[in-house]
């Protein structure tokens, strides 16, 4: 099963940030972000979809991150007008990425253990090295500020973890949730240019709709 909780959300920001500080040329939008921010912006958006190694507990799934999340509530979420999500498989497990290399991405990431017990394992290992993967990966210079929180009352575990920072004047602002259930993992994410992304309330919302779609 692919890195999880904070330490998922560690990396796709430090990935996200570092491709800010590249000078890289800006996107061409697919979707309709909900600020005027995405006129001028680094192409770091489209990089945070992608995901960190999985370990060698992964097992094969056939659920489909795209139709755990939908394009709608996706939408929703985001303030952006997605299209059909960009599915692929990735590390060990599947992700669907909405608004794929536009200043407004939604991912969703799915993983599969071998087994419940090896799920719990990888949980609280992933989880522990949160904090060192955010120092290893930012680049010189940049701060952030990461908060993140276990939940109750969402499958058998639930972390949401927010965060923004600013790069050349410019807030990148990040949500996302983490859940277990079973030995299958989910996660979803917004990283958006110019705004602070969805509030956790609204998060928690959504992975109680997604969760159920997954079978126990």
């Amino acid at each position: 099963m692919r890195r999880t909780t904070a330490a998922l959300a560690a990396t796709a920001f430090a990935m996200l940030l570092a491709a800010c500080s590249s000078g890289s040329p800006a996107a061409t939008s697919t979707s309709t972000p909900s600020s005027s921010a995405a006129a001028a912006t680094p192409s770091a958006a489209a990089t945070a979809a992608s995901g960190p190694t999985a370990s060698q507990s992964a097992a094969s799934t056939s659920l489909d991150p795209c139709q755990l999340v939908t394009s709608s509530e996706a939408s929703s979420l985001a303030g952006a007008s997605f299209g059909p999500g960009r599915e692929e498989a990735e590390n060990g497990g599947k992700q669907c990425v909405y608004g794929y290399q536009t200043t407004n991405v939604f991912t969703v990431e799915l993983g599969q253990a071998s087994d419940p017990a090896t799920a719990q394992a990888d949980w609280s290992q992933e989880q522990s090295q949160a904090e060192a993967l955010v120092e290893q990966k930012l680049p010189s210079g940049v701060n952030i500020s990461l908060n993140t929180q276990n939940v109750t009352g969402l499958g058998d575990r639930a972390a949401t973890a927010n965060g923004s920072t600013t790069i050349e004047g410019k807030l990148i602002g990040m949500s996302a949730i983490y859940l277990l259930k079973g030995a299958t993992f989910l996660s979803f994410s917004d990283i958006v240019l110019g705004e602070q992304g969805p509030s956790a309330s609204a998060m928690q919302t959504e992975a109680a709709t997604a969760l159920a779609r997954v079978p126990s």
